[in-house]
Formats: structure tokens, C-alpha cells, sequence
């Protein structure tokens, strides 16, 4: 028998057990990103899948308030389950019909199911059916790249781009300097990568994340021993610097940001230097596959907002991938068909953590 249950602080080292041994988990499940959800003003509510006594599936959905006391439940990269396994059909279905029931009294409109499983794949297939109502979009990045980190050094490093290979040795000769944070005590490094960040998003047109979500998550990851922070330094202050994230054999890039070098001046490549020692890094304390969260779609050109970050990424080698979208459970038929008729659910923007 399968059992949908919240989940408690009991569950805790439980629930991230399966994160870390679940190929389709990354940090929006982790156990600590809960803080991150709440300081988003989007509260998670936690749900653990069992059969037998056995923990399946685990599930973090952040809900969202609607007008006319309203709510709309988001479950980002998850369920999180072994969908390679013969009963993976099962406990999905199980999730979809124990999520409408325990979304219904908090006036839910629908659950949206936004799953980290690549398109086209078996598991993708398993979500067909007539209990969920297919997005072809995801509220995350829709397509990555992944770099394989099984093998050596020496390996990794000639997959990469020749003149991102370049840029590195360049970055090394220059004087460049790298430095790892591993202190969740540490405010200046998550302090200074947030102004990168600030200074980056600004350049770009992007949206401005608050300091506060970002010590939340540093607290957070970095306290469980899941996270560091790689810069890169040149003259004395950090050129470029970013977040890493490890869960199981899986390592993501998270908040990144540098600063523009100077007109005609000798360029410096903080950022390839960055990069490289979060891929190093990242394969010393265990990781195998490192997701680097985020290029631009299939298909786009120049005028893409996230064409120039696309190319950055893939010249460290590695395979794109597109994520399958995501699925809704509708809860509230009626008022889910007039949602966008009214724009109940206009401005559910996709949490991108940069």
C-alpha cells in the first residue's frame, strides 16, 4: 500500500538520504531550501511517499497565495522518485490523487508538477494520462547543460572548448587567484558574490535578488555541509565568484556573478577561472555530474537574453538537456478554467536561483 504523509522534522535525514541517492533530485528538494522557499514568501509544504514502510518519493510543494483566499501549489523539480523503477507508474499515481486530496483544503486551484526528467525520456511517458493536464513549459530553467566528471582531470580538461582551455591557462599565468568557502559563518564571501550578482543581473536587465535570500540559502546549504562559495581574485578583489551545490554524486552551479573588465585592458578570464575550480572542486568531494543551471533554448540566436551565458557554459564541454515541462493536478476544475480569463495565476514567474 502506498501512503502520502507530511513530512516532519523527524524525517528529515530520511527525506535527504533520498534527495541524495535520487538521480532525479537536485537542491530545490534539499531539506534546507525550505528557508529559501519561505523567504520567497512561498512556503513549502512537505510530503513523503511511502510503500510498505518504505520512503518512495519525496515532495516540496511552495504554495502561493491567490486572491479571494486562493492558493496554487508549485512542486519545482520534483516528485522526486526512482523513475527507473518497475513501480515508478504506481507511486505517481499515487502522489497525483494523495496531492489533490491534501491540496483541497487549503483552497488550492491545482498542484503544478514540474519534475527534473528530460524530455522524451520513459519517464517522462509516465506522466501521461488523463489525471494531469500537461505544460509544455517548466517555472525552471527549461534546458541545461551537464558535464560528465567521471573521469580524470587531465580528460575533463581536453573536452573543454580549446579556447576556453585557453582562457584558463591564461587566467593561471595572469596571476588570477581562486579561493574556495566552505564557512557558513563566512558573510564577506556570500556578501561579495551577491554584489556580483547585482552587478551582473544590472547589466543584463535582469531581475535583483535580495541579500537575505541569498544568506538564507548560504546559511543554509553551506551548514549542512552542501555548498561552497569559488571566486576568482585579481588586484586584490574578487573578479568573478559563484555557488556550489552538491547533493549525492550531483553538483549544480547556483548564484554566479563578475565584473566587467576593463575597456583595453589585457583581459584576465575571471570567470573561466571560477568555473574550472567549481568543476574541480566539485569532483573531489564526490560529484560525477555537474549541472550548470541554465543556457538559452534550443534554437535561439544572439538576440536571446541567455545566448551569451549558453555559450560560456558550453564551452565546458558536456550535453545540453531539455526538461520534459511540467503537469498540472487540478484540483478546482472550474476556477482552474477561468484563471486565465481573470489572471489568478498571471505573474507565477519562474524562481530561477541566480
Amino acid at each position: 500500500m502506498i501512503r502520502l504523509h507530511p513530512a516532519t522534522d523527524a524525517d528529515a535525514a530520511a527525506w535527504q538520504a533520498h534527495l541524495q541517492r535520487t538521480a532525479s533530485g537536485d537542491f530545490l528538494h534539499d531539506w534546507a531550501w525550505a528557508s529559501v522557499a519561505a523567504c520567497d514568501g512561498e512556503p513549502q509544504r512537505r510530503f513523503i511517499a511511502e510503500e510498505d514502510g518504505a520512503l518512495v518519493a519525496i515532495i516540496a510543494a511552495q504554495v502561493r497565495r491567490l486572491p479571494l483566499g486562493r492558493t496554487f501549489w508549485y512542486v519545482p523539480h520534483g516528485p522526486v522518485l526512482d523513475y527507473e523503477h518497475p513501480r515508478a507508474g504506481e507511486w505517481l499515481r499515487a502522489i497525483v490523487i494523495g496531492l489533490r486530496e491534501l491540496a483541497r483544503p487549503e483552497r488550492a486551484l491545482a498542484v503544478k508538477l514540474d519534475p527534473r526528467i528530460e524530455a522524451g525520456s520513459s519517464a517522462a511517458r509516465l506522466y501521461d494520462g488523463p489525471r494531469l493536464r500537461r505544460d509544455g513549459r517548466s517555472l525552471q530553467v527549461g534546458r541545461t547543460q551537464v558535464l560528465d566528471l567521471s573521469d580524470d582531470e587531465a580528460a575533463i580538461f581536453a573536452a573543454l572548448d580549446g579556447q576556453t582551455r585557453r582562457k584558463i591557462r591564461r587566467a593561471q599565468r595572469d596571476g588570477v587567484e581562486v579561493r574556495v568557502t566552505a564557512d557558513a559563518q563566512e558573510t564577506r564571501a556570500i556578501d561579495a558574490l551577491h554584489g556580483l550578482v547585482l552587478e551582473t543581473q544590472r547589466r543584463a536587465g535582469f531581475p535583483t535578488p535580495s541579500l537575505e535570500r541569498y544568506r538564507t540559502a548560504w546559511r543554509g546549504l553551506a551548514g549542512a555541509g552542501r555548498a561552497r562559495i569559488v571566486e576568482a581574485w585579481f588586484d586584490d578583489r574578487p573578479m568573478a565568484s559563484g555557488m556550489l551545490v552538491l547533493e549525492g554524486d550531483r553538483s549544480f552551479y547556483l548564484f554566479a556573478g563578475s565584473l566587467r573588465e576593463e575597456p583595453g585592458s589585457t583581459k584576465k578570464f575571471p570567470s573561466y577561472a571560477m568555473q574550472w575550480q567549481m568543476i574541480l572542486t566539485a569532483r573531489e568531494l564526490g560529484s560525477r555530474q555537474h549541472d550548470l543551471w541554465g543556457i538559452e533554448p534550443q534554437g535561439a540566436g544572439p538576440e536571446h537574453a541567455w545566448y551569451g551565458i549558453g555559450v560560456f557554459k558550453k564551452s565546458f564541454g558536456g550535453r545540453s538537456v531539455t526538461w520534459a515541462g511540467s503537469w498540472d493536478i487540478v484540483v478546482e476544475p472550474a476556477v482552474y478554467r477561468l484563471r486565465r480569463a481573470f489572471g489568478m495565476m498571471r505573474g507565477w514567474a519562474s524562481r530561477v536561483p541566480r
